[in-house]
């Protein structure tokens, strides 16, 4: 019983004190490629990447401050779903965009990705 309300309230998003909300809707609509607003034109990848960064290191910040362990999970898991969402519709991309120009734009994106996963 513990252990499935610890688990539902994993599940359920949360904002988090300090930290500038970004819902993972608003990087999950379906506006764009893949359903990224972001993504109307390969130049999105810049600010999708941009606003990864951002997020993920605000909650990086956060897990810092040592909130109770539930909160962390939670923070641990917004970050992993904002860099999979930019992981995902990158390496899609790299691999299926008929436009030359889609696929050079999503190969920087995982780059950079990967740079700021590397160096944080």
């Amino acid at each position: 019983m513990v252990l499935r309300r610890t688990l539902n309230g994993l599940r359920r998003r949360k904002s988090f004190p300090g930290v500038v909300s970004v819902r993972r809707s608003s990087f999950c609509s379906s506006s764009g490629l893949y359903g990224f607003p972001h993504l109307k034109t390969p130049k999105g990848f810049q600010s999708f990447v941009d606003e990864t960064i951002q997020r993920s290191s605000e909650l990086v910040a956060y897990i810092s401050s040592s909130p109770p362990a539930a909160d962390v999970m939670r923070a641990m898991d917004e970050i992993s779903d904002t860099v999979c969402c930019v992981m995902d519709s990158a390496e899609l991309c790299r691999h299926t965009h008929p436009n030359r120009e889609f696929v050079e734009e999503a190969n920087n994106a995982s780059v950079r990705i990967n740079q700021y996963l590397h160096v944080s």
